[in-house]
C-alpha cells in the first residue's frame, strides 16, 4: 500500500444532526388543517353565541310584554304584540317563504306547520283574528308558552 493514500484518508464520523427546521411538508399540511379547524370551531362558536344571545332577547320581549300589557284588560294589544314576536320570528328563521304576507287562515297554517308540537289550531287562529275582535277568549298563559317554544325552535 502506499502511505501517501493511507495519510489522506480520515475517520469515520457520523451523519449531521438533523434540523427541526424547516418542518416537512407533511408538518405544514397538519398545522394549515389545524388552523382551518379552529377557524371553523371559532366560528361555530360565535354562530352559536349570538343565536343564544338573541334567543335570549327575544324571550325578554315576552316578559316584557307579560310587565307591560294585561292581557284581561287590554286583550288586542296582547294579541297584535304577540302576533308581531311570531312574526319577526318567522321572517328570521325562514327568509324564504313569504310569510310577511301570510295572515288569517294561511298565517295559522302556517305556524301549525313549522311547529314542532302540535298546538290546537283554534289556540293559534286568535292571533290572526284576536286583534280585531272586541272580545277575544284565549289563555294567555298557553299563548305565552306556545310563543316562548316557538322562540327556542326558531327565533
Amino acid at each position: 500500500m502506499n502511505p501517501d493514500l493511507l495519510s489522506q484518508l480520515r475517520d469515520i464520523h457520523s451523519a449531521a444532526p438533523v434540523s427541526w427546521w424547516p418542518p416537512a411538508p407533511g408538518w405544514w399540511l397538519l398545522a394549515f388543517l389545524a388552523l382551518v379547524m379552529l377557524a371553523w370551531l371559532a366560528r361555530r362558536l360565535l354562530l352559536r353565541l349570538r343565536v343564544r344571545r338573541r334567543r335570549k332577547q327575544m324571550l325578554a320581549w315576552i316578559d316584557q310584554l307579560n310587565a307591560n300589557i294585561d292581557p284581561r284588560r287590554d286583550p288586542q294589544a296582547y294579541l297584535a304584540t304577540l302576533n308581531r314576536i311570531f312574526k319577526l320570528v318567522a321572517l328570521r328563521a325562514f327568509p324564504e317563504r313569504q310569510c310577511a304576507s301570510l295572515s288569517g287562515q294561511a298565517w295559522t297554517d302556517f305556524l301549525i306547520e313549522k311547529m314542532h308540537q302540535s298546538p290546537s289550531a283554534e289556540c293559534l287562529m286568535v292571533l290572526a283574528s284576536g286583534p280585531y275582535d272586541p272580545a277575544p277568549v284565549f289563555d294567555a298563559e298557553k299563548l305565552t308558552g306556545l310563543t316562548r317554544s316557538w322562540i327556542r325552535q326558531h327565533g
